[in-house]
């Protein structure tokens, strides 16, 4: 009777964790993480971009920084993702709409994943980044996906 006890007693504690509230938490907490980093570099990019000139962003071809007009609109792009972020993950967090929140993390990767590609030119430092966040949200959720698949036969 004691190792019963034991077993249920593991049993709530894993139900009661926070990791278990919803069906994709940790995908939304790495959204969550994703949007911080976003939006971060996004507002620099836009606000202060000679401090993110060295390390993060780089001269491509000629040794200049790309043109302010540019550096803003990738910026606004940016912020914008880190929006969607947000979005999906809170609708992963959600134990109804979590499906929602899959089909949002994922064209938001797919699309962060290609504006990482592209921003290797003159950001290899935050293109890199975001290429492995983007491909972490994305293999979180088709693993997720796949596992509440399994579940329901």
């Amino acid at each position: 009777m004691g190792e019963e006890d034991t077993i249920e007693a593991r049993k709530e504690a894993i139900r009661k964790s926070l990791l278990f509230k919803g069906p994709t938490v940790v995908a939304a907490l790495v959204c969550w993480v994703a949007f911080a980093f976003s939006d971060a570099a996004g507002v620099a990019m836009v606000l202060a971009p000679s401090y993110l000139a060295g390390t993060f962003l780089v001269g491509g071809t000629v040794g200049a920084l790309p043109s302010q007009a540019v550096l803003d609109l990738v910026g606004i792009v940016m912020v914008i993702l880190g929006v969607l972020y947000v979005i999906s993950g809170i609708l992963l967090w959600s134990e109804v709409h979590w499906i929602k929140g899959v089909y949002v993390g994922i064209i938001v990767s797919v699309v962060g994943m290609v504006g990482s590609g592209l921003a290797t030119v003159f950001a290899p430092g935050l293109a890199a980044t975001g290429m492995i966040i983007n491909v972490l949200i994305v293999t979180l959720l088709a693993t997720e996906t796949w596992e509440a698949t399994r579940g329901m036969k």
